[in-house]
């Protein structure tokens, strides 16, 4: 603890943080008193309280310069970078100060705090290894009861910080009633008693409706976090995180005027929050974004790629809402809003606050922000249309319950339905799922929401999402869709995951674990991985080496091993190449379309296939490859003109419409051609006066153009 040494002896700044929670401006004329104390860590705590943080930082540094072994110093340092978001320099300092003392209490609760934050599973360990010293740490219950509420476990978190409510320390027992009116929350039990007790514990109790806000936020309830932080900033217009969370989600819920408001006051009143200055810069940035909306549709993309994604999206909401929709029993009435972001980082940014944020999508009930597809290719990984897809798959469970459906039913429903109705239906399952697997490393389905929300390992999150996909595969294999559709009705009616599973599928929990672990040995059992890669890499070294013969043997032997794997170093694409290699184009084109059937999508594999296809004289078969082609790679022009020649070819007018003017608007190099190739497609759907048009427009770039000249002729006669 740092006290006083000069003539306020009698006053520690811990006094004046106790004055501030019933009197401000009392606690103000405190800290303004500790100002002329002589310790440098005495003025850094009232800096810092009258909310000078750069003052406080200065003090502080001064400080542990004068007191280089002192541990408490550099714990209080460590808050005050907490406070202005700085967490990586408050976990450096917490471990300074652990260096000095290894058992300092305030330090591990801080590093707990810190892990907390990012939803790190560490926080949990860390909290308690310091309640076995010291049982009753409001520091530590809270840091558990967090991590448990996260996770659904409403009755833990009581458990933990009713204790706490008869604290001494003021800051403790609001905090603990925070706590307990979220739980409340949680459970639907409103209005909570646990906010009346706070409102007579402080007249600055906007923070209890802040925590209630944030987990409604992790529990997907955007529109109740928007009232709770609504009536946060009206108890208190201070608290400037409160806005910077009230902007965030009035984001998410398509309130943007409002939005911007909050974060430019939360701004005002706090400069140093990264997240709201970032978002306030993406926000500025939406000037170059074109706005379509109607009764189904609400588009936010990029003017440079409104012409190539609009036709697509539309398509893909026509087909996926209704089509899921009957699937699970639910209507989405409400226009689905949509915003591409060519920058992930400005994707990062609207979704979380801070730029490098790992997902690709992300749903907040009727509102779908997500990357572009020119933010990353499908090389990397990134199929958008399919990533579009699971999220519209959000929408309709995340409408079904009113936002109460647990995360990996979520999340399973919406990677089933790429597998089984989604434009690419790749199930290829990752090596390492499969070695998971094979391993027992699955996590029961009681648990599996804490697989998305407090990963044990850094992979864990991409192995939660397959299980989850292939526990509701399983589910509608065994029991029907109709029985993902009662599990879905029982969350809307409030059930936790157990009561869920029985009231869908009349078994319980780890019954349904048991049999699902049978379901993957059968299934995942014999696939051997190590001889898959290791055949994979022999087939690569032997093309090297022009040894078709040899190539070919050990490609076809890794997709007898594993046909279904199109991930990167699939076989089939060896095999093919091999094949090709042998002179035998039947057998490499045929390697190719399985591995397009399957769901490969990968452009310069796919493109091959084509040119192969066409060379055989199969357009008929050449053409569902390049609409698949033209939809993982729809900002190149070439793809989208080519696959509107393929459609004129097959008197396929309206859909060959569609992409020639997406090739328009990509800004292809001979303009002339591209509106020629339109006005021949509008020919053909017989909608004369957009083709005169178009090859008017044509003429009017390239007057000799003798083909456009034709077409005008032909149209004019």
């Amino acid at each position: 603890m740092i006290v006083a040494t000069g003539a306020h002896a009698d006053t520690t700044p811990e006094d004046c943080r106790r004055v501030g929670y019933s009197d401000r401006q009392a606690a103000a004329e405190c800290y303004r008193g500790l100002l002329l104390d002589p310790s440098p860590a005495i003025q850094a705590e009232a800096l810092w309280g009258l909310g000078d943080w750069q003052g406080a930082n200065r003090a502080f540094r001064a400080a542990v310069s004068a007191a280089p072994g002192d541990a408490d110093v550099r714990v209080r340092w460590a808050r005050l970078h907490m406070d202005a978001h700085q967490d990586a320099d408050a976990e450096d300092l917490f471990r300074e100060a652990l260096a000095l003392d290894e058992g300092h209490i305030d330090a591990q609760v801080g590093l707990a705090e810190v892990a907390e934050g990012r939803f790190d599973v560490r926080a949990g360990a860390i909290a308690n290894a310091v309640l076995e010293r010291v049982p009753r740490h409001p520091g530590a219950r809270f840091v558990l009861a967090r991590g448990a509420l996260t996770v659904g476990g409403v009755a833990k978190g009581r458990e933990l910080v009713l204790p706490v409510v008869e604290s001494d320390d003021p800051g403790a027992r609001i905090e603990a009633m925070a706590l307990l009116a979220a739980a409340d929350h949680l459970e639907g039990e409103i209005p909570s008693p646990w906010t009346g007790r706070a409102v007579n514990e402080t007249p600055y109790h906007g923070r209890v409706f802040e925590t209630i806000a944030h987990f409604y936020v992790i529990t997907r309830r955007y529109e109740e976090a928007v009232a709770m932080l609504e009536r946060a900033v009206e108890v208190d217009p201070r608290l400037y995180s409160a806005h910077a969370a009230l902007g965030t989600n009035l984001l998410r819920v398509n309130r943007f005027d409002e939005a911007q408001r909050h974060l430019a006051r939360s701004f005002e009143g706090d400069p140093y929050d990264s997240e709201v200055v970032n978002t306030l810069r993406m926000l500025d940035s939406l000037h170059r974004f074109d706005l379509t909306e109607d009764t189904r549709l609400v588009l936010r993309t990029h003017r440079d790629e409104t012409g190539a994604l609009e036709g697509y999206v539309r398509r893909l909401v026509d087909d996926a809402i209704p089509g899921m929709g009957a699937r699970y029993g639910h209507v989405v009435e409400e226009p689905v809003v949509i915003e591409l972001y060519p920058h992930h980082d400005d994707f990062a940014v609207r979704t979380s606050g801070l730029p490098g944020l790992g997902i690709l999508g992300a749903t907040f009930g009727d509102v779908i922000a997500m990357d572009s597809p020119s933010a990353r290719g499908i090389d990397d990984g990134f199929d958008w249309a399919s990533a579009l897809w699971h999220e519209l798959a959000h929408v309709v469970t995340l409408n079904a319950t009113d936002n109460l459906v647990s995360r990996w039913f979520s999340e399973g429903v919406s990677v089933l339905e790429e597998w089984r109705t989604g434009p690419s239906r790749s199930r290829s399952v990752p090596l390492e799922f499969v070695e998971a697997a094979q391993a027992g490393r699955m996590l029961p389905v009681e648990d599996l929401d804490g697989g998305f929300m407090r990963p044990e390992t850094p992979g864990r999150v991409a192995l939660s999402y397959v299980q989850a996909g292939l526990l509701c595969e399983y589910i509608e294999d065994t029991w029907g869709v109709a029985a993902l559709a009662r599990v879905l009705a029982a969350y809307a009616d409030g059930a936790d995951t157990p009561g869920a599973i029985r009231r869908g599928l009349e078994l319980g929990p780890a019954e349904l674990d048991a049999r699902f672990e049978a379901h993957l040995d059968a299934r995942f059992g014999q696939v051997d991985p190590e001889g898959f890669r290791a055949n994979v890499q022999a087939a690569q070294r032997h093309l090297k080496e022009d040894d078709w013969s040899a190539a070919v043997e050990t490609a076809r032997e890794a997709t007898g091993i594993y046909p279904d794997y199109v991930g990167p170093a699939s076989a089939w694409p060896l095999l093919a190449q091999a094949e090709a290699g042998a002179g035998r184009m039947v057998e490499a084109s045929a390697a190719l379309t399985e591995y397009w059937r399957r769901g490969g999508r990968a452009p310069g594999t796919l493109r091959r296939l084509v040119e192969w296809l066409e060379s055989e004289d199969r357009p008929a078969e050449a053409l569902p490859v390049q609409r698949s082609l033209a939809l993982v790679a729809p900002l190149v022009p070439e793809e989208r003109r080519r696959l509107g020649d393929f459609l004129v070819e097959a008197g396929q007018y309206d859909d060959a419409i569609l992409e020639y003017e997406a090739h328009l608007a990509l800004r292809p190099h001979d303009r002339a051609d591209a509106h020629y190739r339109l006005a021949r497609a509008y020919r053909g759907a017989d909608r004369l006066a957009a083709a005169r048009r178009h090859v008017l427009y044509a003429l009017e770039i390239a007057p000799r153009f003798r083909a456009a000249l034709a077409l005008l002729l032909e149209i004019e006669g």
